[in-house]
């Protein structure tokens, strides 16, 4: 429990880094000065002086960056000068440099989150491979074999959606909740067109019948009967990535409308929180670890998957509009070029101010109910193993 929670706390330590080293490279391109780069929350640990100084030093102020480390392992920050009020007079303040280059400031942190992510994900592929959306084995008197797929086919488009990943075909497939779907598929370089209908297992899993092919990875090699599928190549790994980024993007909007319809979601989908990310990591380090043949390596591989999707979401969470986020600030920018003056810094602090409530109480009421969730199913499993005793 222990080793899991610290690989977590590695894990959000390191994608937070990226995303606020990815603000510092953009300030330090612009030409803003970096008053503070923090990793962590609260009180100081550790703090060191940078070599780089101001060339406008403010009096009263430190004259170079300070890196600190800081108590609470979670969260970190870039403070720049000009960030948060205006100075007219210091060409090193942010709020002097031109829109262009605080939208660049501004981005750059989700910017390396999505490279991160990227990167990661074409390694994972590259390494262990991936499942592709042909299907290379069509079952005998499945609905899919019904409807006249055949083995071989690559399966390209459901309901006018592009599929290309297995994870967004079973995404669709759970999302559509058994109706009947419209698919796309290439067979030999020719587009077929088939009318589907996914067949609910005893185990609650939609399913049309098909064994995807496997594209086998670098650590596969000896994989009985890898010789005769398909190998990932550098670039066919880069390619999927950014289809996996494309993918867990677009997936939470997916549920979002869904539950803003009143229309059904899948079972389990939801949004959690750190507790909940905390819970994942250990749920699934314990899996890996259990297992007697390369626990380990399966266990690096699991975290860095969870490591580039964690990656993605905090990409994606700091872009939108909300207040106190990268979004907000991004909105304002957007504003102020419309509008051709900027904003009052009084009234865009006060916006900032009121959402980072908000936001704070939203972040306690997604905990309590990651913490509910928790103790409910750990008080439903011992009431299961009490009820099984002879």
């Amino acid at each position: 429990m222990t080793v899991s929670i610290l690989i977590f706390i590695l894990i959000l330590g390191i994608v937070v880094f990226v995303h606020e080293f990815g603000h510092f490279i953009m300030a330090r391109r612009a030409g803003i000065f970096v008053e503070e780069f923090a990793m962590g929350m609260g009180p100081k640990l550790l703090t060191f002086r940078g070599k780089k100084k101001s060339q406008h030093p403010r009096e009263g102020e430190e004259d170079v960056t300070l890196y600190t480390l800081r108590a609470l392992p979670l969260g970190g920050f870039c403070k720049m000068r000009g960030m948060e009020e205006s100075i007219s007079d210091d060409p090193e303040a942010m709020n002097n440099k031109s829109l262009f280059d605080r939208i660049l400031v501004i981005v750059g942190g989700s910017g390396m989150n999505f490279v991160l992510a990227l990167v990661l994900f074409a390694i994972l592929n590259f390494l262990v491979g991936y499942t592709s959306t042909q299907a290379i084995v069509v079952v005998d008197g499945s609905p899919a074999q019904r409807a006249g797929l055949q083995d071989g086919d690559h399966i390209t488009h459901i309901n006018g959606s592009r599929v290309t990943l297995w994870e967004n075909f079973r995404f669709t497939l759970d999302m559509n909740a058994g109706a009947t779907m419209d698919v796309r598929a290439n067979r030999a370089g020719e587009r077929v067109n088939l009318t589907i209908t996914p067949e609910r297992g005893t185990d609650g899993v939609y399913r049309i019948g098909m064994h995807p092919a496997l594209r086998v990875g670098f650590l596969q090699r000896n994989l009985p009967g890898a010789d005769a599928l398909e190998r990932t190549t550098v670039i066919s790994s880069i390619g999927n990535s950014a289809e996996t980024i494309g993918f867990h993007i677009r997936a939470p909007f997916r549920m979002l409308a869904r539950f803003l319809t009143r229309q059904p979601v899948p079972e389990g989908a939801g949004v959690i929180g750190i507790v909940g990310l905390g819970e994942l990591v250990t749920q699934e380090f314990q899996t890996t670890m259990q297992a007697e043949q390369h626990a380990v390596r399966n266990t690096i591989i699991q975290m860095l998957n969870i490591a580039a999707i964690i990656s993605v979401a905090l990409g994606i969470m700091n872009l939108l509009p909300i207040p106190a986020l990268d979004g907000a600030r991004l909105v304002f920018l957007i504003i102020e070029g419309i509008r051709r003056k900027p904003v009052s810094p009084e009234r865009e602090g006060m916006v900032h101010l009121v959402g980072f409530a908000v936001l704070i109480a939203l972040i306690i009421f997604i905990t309590y109910r990651d913490i509910a969730n928790i103790v409910t199913r750990d008080n439903g499993t011992q009431y299961e193993e009490s009820y099984r005793q002879p």
